[in-house]
């Protein structure tokens, strides 16, 4: 009895013995998962084209200011088109910049002098718009006789 005892314990280490090295034999298999990643893109915007009108004391039809300087000053950390630009407007009053590349975080001012008037200035606000057609297009920006000539 105590023959077939020690065969059974022995039976039983070897069959437990055998389990646990077929199991430590047994590696790892890696899998490789594709897991979709967000990169943030800090430049998504929009290319714009930023157009308005000058005009001398009032928007009525015929004050419209000819050759009045124009600077967009364009504050972004990564848009090809930052910077400043300037343009002057045509005979009936209009300027325009084409081709800005727009992101909702960035800042516009648009600053208006001509001769014998006071400058003006327009501001997008930070989180102004999200997208082009938000900033009123076209502007209309009136210049007042300047009363220190």
């Amino acid at each position: 009895m105590k023959r077939q005892r020690l065969v059974r314990e022995i039976l039983e280490i070897t069959t437990l013995l055998l389990f646990l090295t077929g199991c430590a034999s047994l590696e790892a298999t890696p899998t490789t998962t594709t897991v979709p990643t967000f990169t943030p893109d800090s430049c998504t915007g929009w290319w714009c084209t930023v157009t308005g009108v000058v005009y001398a004391e009032t928007t009525d039809s015929g004050n419209e200011l000819r050759d009045a300087a124009i600077t967009l000053s364009h504050t972004n950390y990564c848009s090809p088109t930052s910077g400043q630009h300037q343009t002057i407007t045509g005979p009936d009053g209009r300027f325009e910049f084409s081709d800005v590349f727009f992101h909702d975080t960035d800042r516009i001012r648009i600053q208006v002098g001509s001769e014998g008037y006071e400058s003006a200035q327009w501001d997008s606000i930070d989180f102004y718009c999200l997208y082009c057609k938000c900033f009123g297009s076209p502007l209309e920006i009136v210049l007042h006789a300047d009363p220190d000539p």
